[in-house]
């Protein structure tokens, strides 16, 4: 039985890893100058693209794909939850958003 109840990864839609996709070998090839990935929608901080987004942006599909021989949904859920708060601490300082998300 898994560990953390998800059908589904609990992704906040914060945007952070879309804004930071020039920081991933992975995920590098979608970002713009600044970093941030060319589908992103800034206004609205949300994919122009989601239907049709690259597997690497679709947590569940992206684990069926890669790492579920590898290790199970629980384990790639929290390495994944992981990097989300490595994100936002890399964006706060002293408790503050450098943008506002």
């Amino acid at each position: 039985m898994p560990m953390n109840n998800y059908n589904h990864f609990p992704c906040k839609q914060c945007g952070l890893c879309c804004r930071l996709v020039g920081n991933s070998i992975r995920t590098k090839h979608l970002a713009l100058n600044d970093g941030t990935c060319r589908y992103l929608n800034k206004n609205t901080n949300l994919c122009s693209i989601y239907s049709s987004r690259p597997d690497v942006c679709r947590v569940d599909d992206y684990y069926d794909l890669k790492y579920k021989n590898i290790m199970s949904r629980d384990e790639f859920y929290s390495m994944n939850l992981k990097v989300c708060k490595q994100l936002m601490e890399m964006v706060s300082k002293d408790g503050k958003e450098i943008w506002h998300i």
